[in-house]
């Protein structure tokens, strides 16, 4: 009897040591894939960065706003966008889940949120404002990692090329804003036209696959290409004129939101034509409000 409990006494014990010897070993793994995470979201963070920059230089001149981009706010800003963007498409080949994806971004974003507002307060210099937002936003994406540890330190990832692939339609967009951007900056301008001829798409298309069913979505169709119908000939109206160009961007962003109505509910046009809409209008009006405010 005392045999038997002095070998469970031992085994305890052994066992007890074991996991005290380990412990520490799992802990350090977490600690180890943590900072590798955190050392690949800045490496990815710094490419976005680099990698970007010379297509803002393009459109900068394609468009006519060098002058803009060469603001040192304006800079910040830009580049906080390239970061995010390279950000987003990384995490996401990455399996992460879009919640940790948008508080990476929040996080990147917040310490020249806060700079920005002291440079125009004139609280700071520009120099300062780049050198203590980069410095910043690396314990700011290590404090967002912390609010999911676990995403962090316990998941294999790996990667998620299948839904890289089919961003295909991203790409398309992308492709047709170049065209355009340099069109407009051979001196052709933004047609006014294009937001009526875009939604114009909808209801032909709708037509021609008989994907406009019920007296609903045959009223909507009916509003919504009379609404920027409207939207393209006050444009015209006001051609030349900053409020023109500023309904004009109104007009892009409000297409925008039709098609990612169409894109959720899979309905009328191709999930795949909504989705290049969408890219094409929002950065196109992006680009006409750059151009606007910096000329």
């Amino acid at each position: 009897m005392t045999e038997t409990t002095t070998v469970h006494a031992g085994t305890h014990a052994g066992t007890h040591a074991a996991a005290h010897h380990t412990a520490p070993t799992t802990r350090w793994r977490k600690a180890l894939r943590f900072v590798a995470h955190l050392v690949e979201m800045v490496v990815v963070m710094v490419l976005g960065m680099m990698l970007l920059a010379p297509a803002w230089d393009w459109a900068g001149a394609a468009v006519g706003i060098e002058a803009l981009l060469a603001r040192p706010d304006v800079g910040a800003v830009v580049m906080v966008l390239d970061m995010v963007a390279a950000m987003t498409v990384w995490m996401r080949v990455r399996r992460h889940g879009w919640p940790a994806i948008w508080e990476m971004n929040a996080a990147m974003a917040a310490p020249f949120a806060v700079l920005l507002v002291l440079f125009w307060a004139g609280a700071t210099s520009a120099g300062d404002m780049m050198l203590w937002g980069h410095v910043l936003m690396v314990p700011a994406m290590a404090g967002a990692m912390l609010l999911r540890p676990a995403e962090y330190t316990e998941h294999v990832h790996g990667f998620d090329l299948d839904w890289l692939r089919e961003r295909w339609p991203v790409l398309i967009g992308l492709l047709l804003l170049v065209g355009t951007l340099a069109g407009a900056g051979a001196g052709g301008g933004v047609p006014t036209w294009l937001v009526f001829a875009m939604a114009l798409v909808y209801p032909v298309v709708g037509m021609l696959r008989n994907s406009i069913r019920g007296r609903s979505m045959v009223l909507l169709q009916a509003v919504g290409l009379a609404v920027f119908a409207g939207i393209s000939v006050l444009a015209a109206v006001l051609v030349g004129q900053d409020t023109g160009a500023y309904v004009l961007a109104v007009g892009l962003v409000g297409h925008g939101v039709w098609d990612v109505f169409h894109h959720r509910a899979n309905a009328v046009v191709w999930r795949w034509y909504a989705e290049t809409c969408v890219v094409y209008d929002v950065l196109l009006a992006g680009a006409v409000l750059a151009s606007t405010l910096g000329s």
